[in-house]
């Protein structure tokens, strides 16, 4: 029987063997290969970084989708830093882009699912609500960028009132110099 564990280790194979033959390709004797194909150098880049990455959400199911792009677009940094160890190849700052842009389609179109299964449960709460009831974040909170982006309707309307009876009266009575 087919499992979901069979499915993760033969995508770990995969991405093994898809992450060598990449860098064998990227460092090996035969640069413009992808002419061959009808591409160009940085459409290859970026499909072969998607690929990886597309993989890997397969290959680590647990693991964040953010750490597997940071790891995705350091191995082709990495690449590029060991083309300049090779004579036929030269690195360049474009390849290493075309592999981020690669990895960052992929990594935003794995997200297109949660907003989905967001609408469908919690369509009408923002997204800072959404945020200040998810249980992973525990005693953390909101990220701070989020708090400055989407504020709280109950923080606004904690801002808004006055705490103490002092204060509710200095505002309905200002002082007048």
């Amino acid at each position: 029987m087919l499992t979901p564990n069979h499915v993760v280790t033969t995508a770990r194979a995969v991405l093994v063997g898809g992450a060598l033959t990449a860098a064998v390709l990227m460092l090996g004797p035969w640069p413009g290969l992808e002419s061959v194909f009808g591409l160009s150098d940085k459409a290859a880049h970026a499909i072969a970084f998607g690929g990886l990455m597309a993989v890997s959400f397969l290959a680590f199911p647990r693991m964040r989708r953010n750490d597997l792009a940071v790891a995705a677009v350091l191995l082709g940094a990495s690449i590029e830093v060991a083309q300049l160890f090779t004579a036929d190849r030269s690195a360049s700052i474009s390849d290493v882009l075309a592999d981020a842009v690669g990895v960052g389609v992929v990594h935003l179109i794995s997200h297109i699912e949660n907003l989905r299964a967001l609408a469908r449960k919690r369509g009408a709460a923002t997204f800072a609500e959404i945020a200040a009831q998810d249980r992973r974040r525990g005693a953390r909170g909101l990220a701070p960028v989020v708090k400055a982006v989407f504020p709280s309707p109950v923080e606004t309307l904690k801002a808004d009132r006055p705490a103490s009876f002092a204060e509710r009266a200095a505002r309905r009575f200002p002082r007048q110099a």
